[in-house]
């Protein structure tokens, strides 16, 4: 079964953001290069175009590093000094990063027909 172009766009922009932040390793480099292979087969097949790719891509790499940055003191357990305040207004934001995130990867559902739209209901993050 091939794995649907929105999760292997989304899948790759996170595992970019690993390589840039974390550090780089042989395995992640190569569950980078396996995503791009398994993307680039999409346009060889003439599903989509490489432009159409590049734009998706960018955009979800974009709103994970927003989704990454928000949650790093909150990965590090360090709520406490954040207080909960900042604690909620990072959840919102959170939350609604995550519905762009999600509304890029039923855009590249749509267009290209192929895969499930993520539909949210009565969820925090659902879809308007």
């Amino acid at each position: 079964m091939r794995y649907p172009l929105d999760e292997l766009l989304d899948k790759k922009s996170i595992i970019q953001l690993k390589l840039e932040r974390i550090g780089k390793s042989e395995e992640l480099k190569k569950e980078y290069d396996d995503y791009a292979e398994a993307i680039e087969e999409y346009v060889q097949e003439n599903i989509c175009t490489s432009k159409q790719v590049d734009s998706w891509y960018k955009r979800l790499y974009e709103i994970n590093g927003k989704i990454w940055d928000l949650e790093a003191l909150l990965r590090q357990g360090k709520e406490g000094k954040l207080g909960l305040e900042e604690v909620g207004r990072r959840a919102i934001e959170i939350r609604n990063n995550n519905a762009v995130r999600v509304a890029i990867k039923n855009e590249v559902v749509q267009t290209i027909g192929i895969g499930y739209k993520n539909l949210k209901s009565n969820h925090c993050s659902a879809n308007k």
